[in-house]
C-alpha cells in the first residue's frame, strides 16, 4: 500500500501556500496598480534610504562641506541647504523630514547619520504635540526603520501610566512592533485590497480647478512622476521640497481644518511614551557632542494653537520639551538652543495654507528666527 501523505500536514501547506501568494502583492506593479494613488506619505518614508545614498555619494565628491540635517514633519520639508547656506555656509543641508515624521523615525535617521562620522554642523528637531501622538507613528511603521533597529528598542515591560512624560520605557511598544512586522511579513496587511482605488489608479484624473476636464495622464502615471519627482529633489534640493503655495487661505477654512486635526490626532488621547522616549534618546545622542541643536516648535496658525492649548495641553508639553533641553544644556560642550517662532515678535508673516503650514511665501521671514547667530 502507498503511504498517503500525512492528513495533518495539510493545513501547514495550505497555510504556506497563501503566504507564498500573498508574496505576489509586493511587486511594485502589483502594488501600483492595488494601492490608491492618492497615498503617497509612505514614499517620502521610504526614499529616504535614497537621501540617505545621495547623502554619502556627496560628501565623497565634498569632503570639505559639513553636514547639516533637518528632521522633523512636512512643516520643516521646505528647508533646503540654498535656503539654509546663508546662515550656514559651506555647509550642505539634508533634509530627512516626512509627513508627520515622529522622534521615533527622527531619532533612527540620526543615529544613522552619526553612525557615518560625517562633520555635522548643525541639527533641527521639529518637536510638537502632533508629532508625539499616538498616531503619528502610523506611517513610519510601515516599514521605515530596520528590523534589528525596531527589535534593539522592543519595549517588552511598558507600565501604563496616566502620565506619558513619567512612563519608564525602552523604545516601541509590543503592539507597534506588532503593527510594524506584519507590515512587513504580510503584503495584503500593508497593501490592503481595494476595488476603487484598483479602478482610479488606471483612470484619468481630473485637473484640480476644472472638474470633468481630464489631464490626460492616469493616477498611478501621476503618483509614478511624483516618485520621481521626490527622487530628483533628492539629488538636487538634498531632500527639500519647496512649498510653491503662496496664497493664505480663509480664516473660516483654518478654524475647521485646526478642529478637524485636533479631533483626529489630539482629542481624548495623551501622548506616545515612544515618541518621548526617541526625543530624550536624541537630546542624549547629541549631547555634549558640540553640535549646534535647534529643537523647533514649527508655525501653526492660531486656530490650531488654541485648540492645542485646550486643558493645558500645548503649555505642558512646551514647558516638559523646555526641561529636557535644559538637563542636556548642563553638559559640558552642549549647544541646545529652544525656537518657538510662534512667541516671536519677529515672526510678522503668518499666512497659511491650511491650520499646519505656513505659506511658501513667509519663510523668508522665519529663517532668521528659526537659525540665530547665537547658535550658528
Amino acid at each position: 500500500m502507498k503511504n498517503k501523505f500525512p492528513i495533518v500536514l495539510y493545513p501547514i501547506l495550505l497555510a504556506f501556500s497563501l503566504f507564498l501568494f500573498d508574496k505576489l502583492f509586493f511587486l511594485p506593479v502589483i502594488v501600483e496598480n492595488t494601492y490608491s494613488w492618492k497615498k503617497i506619505e509612505r514614499k517620502f518614508y521610504e526614499l529616504k534610504e535614497d537621501l540617505f545614498e545621495v547623502m554619502l555619494e556627496e560628501s565623497k565628491k565634498n569632503p570639505g562641506k559639513q553636514i547639516g540635517l533637518i528632521l522633523g514633519s512636512s512643516r520643516s520639508g521646505e528647508f533646503d541647504f540654498e535656503m539654509v547656506e546663508e546662515f550656514f555656509p559651506n555647509t550642505n543641508s539634508f533634509n530627512f523630514a516626512a509627513p508627520f515624521g515622529p522622534p521615533s523615525f527622527q531619532a533612527y535617521w540620526l543615529e544613522r547619520v552619526l553612525a557615518t562620522n560625517l562633520p555635522i554642523r548643525y541639527v533641527l528637531i521639529e518637536v510638537d504635540p502632533l508629532l508625539f501622538s499616538k498616531s503619528a507613528i502610523d506611517y513610519s511603521l510601515n516599514g521605515s526603520y530596520d528590523n534589528l533597529y525596531v527589535l534593539e528598542h522592543l519595549d517588552f515591560f511598558r507600565s501604563k501610566t496616566s502620565d506619558p512624560w513619567s512612563t519608564h520605557t525602552t523604545g516601541f511598544s509590543l503592539d507597534e512592533a506588532e503593527v510594524y512586522f506584519l507590515k512587513k511579513l504580510f503584503a495584503l496587511y500593508k497593501y490592503p485590497l481595494d476595488p476603487t482605488a484598483i479602478k482610479a489608479n488606471n483612470k484619468e484624473i481630473e485637473i484640480g480647478f476644472f472638474p470633468g476636464m481630464s489631464s490626460g495622464i492616469t493616477g498611478k502615471e501621476h503618483k509614478r512622476g511624483y516618485i520621481d519627482k521626490i527622487k530628483m529633489v533628492n539629488r538636487v534640493k538634498f531632500g527639500a521640497l519647496p512649498n510653491e503655495i503662496k496664497f493664505a487661505n480663509m480664516d473660516l477654512f483654518l478654524e475647521r481644518d485646526a478642529e478637524a486635526m485636533y479631533n483626529q490626532y489630539l482629542r481624548g488621547s495623551s501622548l506616545a511614551p515612544t515618541q518621548i522616549f526617541f526625543f530624550k534618546k536624541m537630546l542624549h545622542l547629541l549631547e555634549g557632542k558640540g553640535i549646534p541643536v535647534i529643537v523647533y516648535f514649527p508655525a501653526v496658525s492660531e486656530p490650531l494653537r488654541r485648540r492645542m492649548k485646550t486643558d493645558g495641553l500645548l503649555d505642558r508639553f512646551n514647558a516638559e520639551v523646555r526641561k529636557e533641553v535644559e538637563v542636556v544644556s548642563h553638559s559640558p560642550n552642549s549647544k541646545f538652543i529652544v525656537i518657538d517662532p510662534n512667541e516671536d515678535p519677529n515672526w510678522k508673516c503668518k499666512d497659511f495654507v491650511d491650520s499646519l503650514h505656513l505659506s511658501g511665501a513667509c519663510f523668508p521671514n522665519l529663517l532668521p528666527i528659526l537659525f540665530p547667530k547665537s547658535i550658528r
